[in-house]
């Protein structure tokens, strides 16, 4: 869920299929949904299936953990880019994953594909579709 997208954007509206394989469970879990991007500090995670939930940050309005508000934030600074943000981001991925693999699609500027590998070896998986960039 990092870097979606490298250059400046007003808005990103992109469908997403999320899926999670952990060590301890024999089948890898897949969610699906839909996020929305409005700058300068507006994120929205919905996943549609298998279970409906939304995360989401308005400003300093939040309905999630400092846990996850603290993902979306580094996912706000990847959209909107900058050095510092980047940085940033890059610094606090570090510390939660093992690796971070993004597949940019043939413009070089949004990710089709996102996956993360976290310490303990547990993977996600995240396709991109349908993306619009304003």
């Amino acid at each position: 869920m990092l870097a979606i997208i490298l250059a400046v954007i007003m808005g990103l509206e992109a469908d997403f299929t999320q899926t999670k394989t952990v060590a301890m469970m024999t089948e890898a879990q897949v969610s699906t949904g839909h996020m929305s991007y409005r700058a300068p500090d507006f994120m929205q995670w919905e996943y549609k299936s298998p279970q409906p939930l939304v995360w989401k940050i308005d400003g300093e309005q939040s309905n999630v953990t400092p846990q996850i508000q603290k993902l979306l934030r580094m996912i706000m600074a990847s959209v909107a880019g900058g050095n510092q943000a980047e940085a940033n981001m890059q610094r606090e991925a570090k510390r939660i994953f093992r690796s971070v693999n993004i597949t940019m699609d043939d413009t070089g500027q949004v990710a089709q594909r996102v996956e993360l590998v976290e310490k303990n070896g547990d993977t996600t998986i995240i396709d991109f579709s349908n993306v619009v960039t304003k």
